[in-house]
């Protein structure tokens, strides 16, 4: 799965699961632009630690929930390497425990701008400029796959770009991209779980209904993405791939 001269974009990468993502693909020889909102020097810190793998490495400031910071943010890609042959979007914000009936409008604003407008003009922006036989990649939630009470706002949230990662997919086939999708279940050392102790109840709760026996780690999700993003992942397509550690939940 080598990714040598290879260019890879991944949004929201300067911490958690984006930055596992962003340092696994430079890992096999990717190029690597690192996008960031707010944490500058967090995305330079990933952007080195790329760097530390012989790749070159940007990290661009951009908010994905902004077309024009989208725009700014392939266009510097674009003036800096030449092309895009990977694009993640990975980007997006969790919001869990709140049932249906106390779900606010600014809620709803909120997570619809970060988790569905914005996957779906990057994935837009990925179809126009990615190269011929790239690879798109947009990183899901279970949520979408496994309904729970209390992710009502946050699955409908996720679920709208899958359906478009099987849309896109059809339509850019004739160029040898694929586009797929990513379902990771919870994941230990990201999102809700950045920095809680193992034995946090509801971690371990989560932890221990999953038939593997733990929860998802970044590294487990790289590790996939990484495959996706490979020449040898070509006959995939359209997909929206699940792991959750065989769990039902």
């Amino acid at each position: 799965m080598d990714l040598k001269n290879k260019v890879a974009l991944v949004t929201g990468s300067s911490r958690g699961l984006g930055k596992a993502v962003a340092l696994r693909l430079a890992e096999r020889g990717a190029d690597v632009v690192v996008n960031y909102v707010s944490d500058k020097a967090a995305a330079d810190a990933v952007a080195a630690e790329a760097r530390a793998h012989g790749v070159s490495a940007i990290a661009v400031q951009a908010d994905v929930s902004k077309t024009d910071d989208i725009d700014r943010l392939f266009r510097t890609t674009l003036d800096t390497f030449g092309k895009i042959d990977i694009v993640v979007a990975n980007a997006g914000i969790e919001k869990v425990n709140i049932p249906v009936t106390e779900v606010t409008e600014g809620d709803f604003d909120l997570l619809f701008r970060i988790n569905t407008k914005g996957p779906f003009f990057v994935l837009q922006a990925a179809a126009r400029h990615v190269c011929d036989g790239g690879r798109i990649i947009n990183v899901s939630s279970s949520s979408t796959a496994r309904p729970q009470p209390g992710l009502g706002l946050y699955g409908t949230s996720k679920y709208a770009p899958n359906y478009l990662v099987r849309v896109l997919a059809q339509e850019v086939a004739h160029r040898g991209i694929t586009v797929n999708s990513l379902q990771p279940g919870p994941i230990d050392g990201a999102g809700i779980f950045t920095g809680v102790a193992d034995d946090d109840p509801y971690k371990k709760a989560l932890a221990d209904s999953v038939p593997l026996g733990r929860l998802a780690t970044p590294a487990d999700v790289a590790d996939f993405a990484g495959f996706l993003a490979s020449d040898e992942s070509f006959f995939i397509t359209g997909e929206e791939v699940l792991m959750n550690g065989g769990s039902s939940n």
